[in-house]
């Protein structure tokens, strides 16, 4: 980006037409966002603070672990005149230019806080080395550059229905599309990775793409639910607030669940999957069955867990049984079917039933 004789700015990009409106393309810089971007709310939904304080999260943990990350392009329009040169490849706007953001307000806000926070930690660091290595930080982050889409020739009315266009329209993939794509999650790829080579996950068969299964499909269950059984078993919880499962750790994690997961399928019933005699093949279920895992693997002192997860072999999963009474939900007889109030409710739930079950 040059700036021309002082009143005109220019960015390499190229010029195209949609529906009779021109269309630049171009590419800018993370540190030059603030200067050329503003958000107008009546053309744009409510900033949301937790999602920008994620998105810089992603961010930064790109540049710590030196891993790819992905921001799409931010979509504007342009509030002034547009010179294209052509031969120059360039567009030409005056200094005092400003781009409404139509599209990717959470991300620009995202890119900014990410930059404050490299620069507030190298202000507030008082070890050189560390002072050093967050520079370095820094001077990548700068420099690296979003796409950039610029309409231009629409009014208010015009913005604010390339607003619903662009983000009410899109389809999104369901969550078990999304996580089998995402690497960035160590939870994800463990369940990936589990699913294509664990010995009973191959035979129970994983859905990848659904996110539910119904009826009579005998897949045990979704890609996302075994992802938080996985992190139930590592963390007791849905979320590994330690960040106990990393890159690190990674490898000795796979090991222990793939011998967990192997050992729990071969003693709960062949038929685990089917739904319509076992409460075994529900969210709730499998994740609670993970929550008491926690228990007796990584909490208790039992040196022999195997024997431990052996003794759910013992229990009747069956609907009707009397061992899920009182923990949350009912049996259902028109239906044949034990019914917890709510996911939550489930997994805790089947948690305290086989605590209670196979502890007295």
């Amino acid at each position: 980006m040059s700036v021309a004789n002082s009143i005109k700015i220019s960015f390499k990009g190229s010029k195209g037409n949609q529906f009779g409106k021109d269309t630049y393309v171009t590419m800018i810089p993370y540190n030059k966002l603030e200067s050329f971007f503003k958000v107008f709310p009546e053309v744009q939904r409510k900033l949301s603070k937790p999602r920008v304080k994620s998105i810089a999260k992603y961010i930064l943990d790109g540049i710590d672990k030196k891993r790819m990350t992905f921001l799409s392009a931010i979509t504007v329009t342009c509030k002034n005149e547009i010179d294209y040169n052509e031969e120059e490849s360039s567009i030409d706007v005056d200094i005092s230019t400003v781009f409404s953001i139509n599209d990717g307000q959470h991300r620009s806000e995202a890119i900014k806080l990410a930059l404050s926070t490299l620069r507030e930690n190298i202000e507030n660091s008082s070890n050189s080395n560390e002072r050093e290595n967050l520079t370095e930080k820094l001077n990548v982050l700068e420099n690296m550059t979003i796409p950039v889409v610029i309409f231009t020739g629409i009014d208010k009315k015009g913005e604010q229905q390339l607003f619903h266009d662009l983000n009410l329209l899109a389809g999104k993939p369901n969550k078990s599309i999304a996580l089998n794509f995402d690497s960035s999650d160590q939870f994800n790829k463990l369940a990936k990775d589990l699913a294509k080579n664990n010995e009973q996950l191959l035979r129970l068969n994983i859905e990848t793409e659904k996110t539910q299964i119904r009826g009579n499909n005998n897949q045990i269950m979704v890609l996302s639910t075994l992802r938080n059984m996985l992190c139930y078993i590592i963390a007791g919880a849905n979320k590994d607030k330690e960040g106990l499962l990393n890159i690190e750790t990674y490898n000795d994690y796979y090991n222990t669940l793939d011998e967990i997961i192997n050992l729990l399928f071969e003693i709960l019933p062949e038929d685990a999957s089917n739904r319509q005699k076992y409460i075994i093949g529900t969210a709730a279920t499998l994740q609670g069955i993970g929550k008491y895992l926690n228990e007796v693997i990584y909490k208790e002192n039992s040196l022999d867990w195997q024997s431990e997860i052996k003794k759910l072999g013992t229990i009747d999963w069956s609907h009707s049984s009397s061992v899920w009474e009182g923990y949350g939900g009912s049996y259902i007889p028109d239906k044949n079917k034990f019914v917890f109030t709510g996911t939550s409710a489930g997994v805790n739930g089947v948690y305290e039933a086989l605590k209670n079950a196979l502890n007295k």
